[in-house]
């Protein structure tokens, strides 16, 4: 791996903002966000005329929330906490179903009660510092998804958090444990095939069911690791590439969580 730059990032910085888009997430696109539809239950025939509202906690530059957009009939209200994400995706992830919302605490005084069909969160709580605010941030999802509604969790898996090789990024280091809160580094390849150092949180499976059944969702929780041979037919035939995707064959780097309102 060649020499890496060592940070940690604040997403409320432009340059910041800007880095994070050069990452190479081949692997989330075809792993992780590419099920999200699955996951959510998101009618994707879009000449059904079926109209959903769906609810995209900690959106970041908006290219996720474009593609769902593409590719499902529903009504997105799109927040971030940084106000430099919220600008990128304004001036380049704009789509009419789209509403991008800046909120300083991730809190969404804006929703009314019960008005989210769906809500999704990807890879936001990894940047949260306290289980508390966790706690806080999937309270007023629940809030705001009305009863029977799904919630998504996209995180990276915990069972691979200690050196494990993926393509394009290595969470934590080989030999490592980690604790629940604890920060670890994550190496990150950019698509000029440059590397840095980025620190996140640690969170385990529990983190995630404890805060979410006392946060409201106590339907059945449902988990999707996906690996390579469950991306056939689900994710674009082109994100496949001609990698080896040697690791995600038998490894799942990615967890989607989905509790019930």
């Amino acid at each position: 791996m060649p020499a890496e730059t060592t940070e940690i990032i604040s997403y409320q910085q432009p340059d910041t903002a800007d880095d994070y888009r050069r990452w190479d997430d081949s692997a989330s696109w075809l792993l992780g966000y590419a099920f999200l539809p699955l996951a959510l239950g998101l009618d994707l025939d879009l000449a059904d005329g079926t109209t959903s509202r769906l609810l995209d906690l900690g959106c970041g530059p908006g290219e996720v929330t474009r593609w769902l957009a593409g590719r499902c009939t529903a009504r997105i209200t799109a927040v971030d906490s940084s106000a430099a994400m919220i600008d990128l995706a304004r001036a380049e992830a704009p789509h009419p179903r789209i509403d991008y919302r800046h909120s300083d605490d991730g809190l969404l005084p804006f929703l009314a009660d019960g008005s989210m069909d769906a809500a999704m969160a990807c890879f936001l709580f990894t940047c949260v510092d306290e289980e508390s605010t966790i706690r806080e941030l999937i309270a007023e999802v629940a809030r705001v998804v009305r009863p029977g509604g799904r919630f998504t969790i996209l995180v990276p898996n915990p069972d691979h958090a200690f050196g494990a090789e993926f393509e394009g990024f290595r969470r934590g280091d080989a030999g490592a444990a980690y604790e629940a809160g604890e920060l670890m580094p994550v190496h990150v390849r950019r698509v000029d095939d440059s590397w840095t150092t980025i620190l996140n949180r640690y969170w385990t499976r529990e983190t995630y069911r404890t805060a979410l059944a006392e946060g409201g969702f106590a339907g059945p929780v449902r988990e999707l690791a996906p690996v390579l041979a469950d991306a056939v037919g689900v994710a674009d035939a082109e994100l496949f590439g001609d990698r080896a995707w040697a690791q995600e064959r038998t490894a799942a780097p990615f967890l989607l969580i989905t509790a019930v309102r």
